[in-house]
């Protein structure tokens, strides 16, 4: 199981609370880009939205493409990836040159991870048009036959519900296909996953969700390999205890933040993380990615846990 983890690009993870991270800036990303790539993780990811889903939309909010842009020319050895990259922001064949050469760019690091989205007042705030749910995730299958099409064909003509292409061309192709990854577990959502996915990334989840998760979805699979991704919260302490006392203290009276990040979040000593890490390897998870309150002291306490078990 591989392990990566958010970017600090909202300032925190936890909703209806202020902001946990020392500040909102791309400093604060650099920093933990460094970190995260020096510690060893596979993968960072930046979440896709314009306005700040979780701290309130007057708070700050960096744009994710941008941001990954330039991680890719910072770090070296990392895949870099959104999560998730919301369809609606972005053409299909725009999309399609952008990963491009953001796969040039990045050596060929770049993941391509996208779903329906879900937060719709970004939407009426930056005008751009909504719609229902199974229409969103519609639209997204669209994109990713048009995606793979440009990426692949000399020349693409397409004629959907949502979108269409005339002699759609794209130069230069390239020199790998990004793997794709989807976010979402609607029906309509499970159904793209089997035909157009690589990875399907759950919504936090505890290990025995993930394995339940997991065991609904492998009779639909037929010979299709589909691989598994799930992010979650998680809370380092010296001790259990200790743990415990930063996440009282994170959620600031939130009890409903504080019991789902108890119940589907890691939280505890080094010892606790390694066995909860172990729990989630042995459901067959391929991908884990971690999302921290204050993610360069995490990333840092994480290291000095990584180096006490190697050693």
């Amino acid at each position: 199981m591989k392990l990566g983890c958010y970017m600090p690009t909202f300032g925190g993870w936890i909703g209806n609370v202020g902001v946990e991270e020392p500040e909102i800036s791309y400093s604060n990303v650099k920093s933990s880009a460094i970190l995260a790539e020096s510690v060893g993780l596979d993968s960072i990811w930046v979440a896709d939205h314009l306005l700040n889903p979780l701290k309130g939309e007057h708070e700050k909010c960096l744009e994710a493409w941008t941001i990954l842009t330039a991680l890719g020319v910072l770090t070296q050895r990392v895949k870099i990836a959104h999560t998730t990259l919301c369809q609606g922001f972005r053409y299909p064949a725009v999309l399609a040159k952008m990963a491009t050469t953001l796969m040039e760019i990045s050596k060929d690091r770049f993941i391509l991870s996208i779903g329906a989205g879900w937060y719709k007042r970004e939407f009426e705030s930056y005008g751009i048009p909504w719609y229902e749910h199974d229409e969103r995730v519609a639209q997204t299958e669209e994109q990713l036959q048009i995606i793979k099409s440009l990426w692949t064909k000399e020349k693409t003509d397409f004629e959907g519900d949502y979108y269409s292409i005339k002699e759609g061309r794209l130069y230069p192709k390239p020199g790998e296909i990004p793997q794709i990854w989807y976010g979402g577990e609607s029906e309509a959502s499970k159904r793209l996953v089997i035909r157009n996915a690589d990875v399907w990334l759950m919504y936090d989840s505890s290990p025995a969700n993930v394995r339940k998760k997991i065991k609904e979805i492998l009779p639909q699979l037929k010979k299709k390999k589909l691989k598994y991704a799930v992010s979650t919260h998680i809370v380092p302490g010296d001790t259990d205890k200790t743990a415990f006392q930063r996440l009282e203290w994170l959620t600031q009276g939130n009890v409903e933040a504080k019991d789902r990040i108890s119940r589907l979040g890691i939280v505890g000593s080094p010892q606790t993380i390694k066995e909860k890490l172990l729990e989630y390897a042995d459901t067959g998870l391929d991908h884990l990615l971690l999302k921290f309150s204050n993610t360069t002291e995490d990333l840092s306490f994480l290291r000095d846990m990584l180096s006490k078990w190697e050693s």
